[in-house]
């Protein structure tokens, strides 16, 4: 087993000590026992891996020498964004966000869609997720969380991606996303749709073809919203 992973604000972090505090300092320390001595993986969630060595333990703080440090370590160098709509279930979007960062999604938008039924989205809890799932998968970039967007406003400040990508069930076999990333292998930068359970309108397909999305099949079967976000990253990530 790997050394526990850790999270530490970058304010909290010098040339050669940082600082654990808040909840990753009361679960270090009150849950996990660590003590002086022990060494431990931190990350600042921008890139950046220290293992580090504990100095000194108190009621508020954990002090940690820096022995090493490494630049985005277990990260892919393709920059993958997914946008998906609330589900009815907030359950559902709760497992999408812990999945999709685990695969290394580096940005995380919740839609309105036409057909989106709730209306709010709680980012306080989907940020905690991502944090764990950061953690968990030994990553070193914690996914941003977008606030909840409006489809058409995401469309009209998107910008900036070399392959954008909107899986849909009407879409021909022939366009499977796995053999429309065989044509973008030198693509650096993706960005991922996902519809809410009674799928895109016509319209908003429409809207999103005309901003340069690709439609792409992900194979014969109806998938869950949730399952079409988790099994999209999985395949734009595969072996990156």
């Amino acid at each position: 087993m790997g050394k526990e992973h850790f999270y530490v604000k970058p304010s909290n972090i010098g040339r050669s000590v940082l600082v654990i505090d808040g909840e990753e300092h009361k679960h270090l320390s009150r849950v996990l026992r660590k003590q002086v001595g022990d060494h431990i993986v931190v990350i600042d969630g921008r890139g950046h891996s220290y293992e580090v060595m504990i100095r000194s333990v108190d009621g508020e703080h954990t002090e940690c020498e820096i022995i090493e440090t490494r630049e985005m370590l277990n990260e892919s160098p393709v920059e993958v964004a997914i946008g998906v709509s609330l589900l009815r279930n907030p359950s559902r979007f709760d497992f999408m966000v812990e999945k999709v960062t685990e695969l290394g999604v580096r940005r995380i938008i919740p839609l309105l869609c036409e057909r989106t039924i709730p209306q709010h989205a709680k980012l306080s809890r989907y940020q905690k997720i991502a944090l764990s799932a950061t953690k968990q998968s030994c990553r070193s970039v914690l996914p941003e969380i977008f606030v909840l967007t409006k489809f058409d406003v995401l469309l009209q400040g998107l910008s900036g991606y070399d392959l954008k990508l909107i899986p849909h069930e009407t879409t021909e076999q022939s366009q499977f996303l796995g053999t429309v990333l065989q044509h973008h292998i030198t693509a650096q930068s993706i960005f991922i749709l996902i519809g809410p359970e009674g799928g895109f309108s016509d319209s908003e397909i429409g809207h999103a073809a005309a901003r340069g999305f690709v439609p792409v099949s992900l194979g014969p079967r109806r998938l869950r919203a949730e399952t079409a976000a988790i099994l999209s990253a999985g395949l734009v990530l595969r072996g990156r």
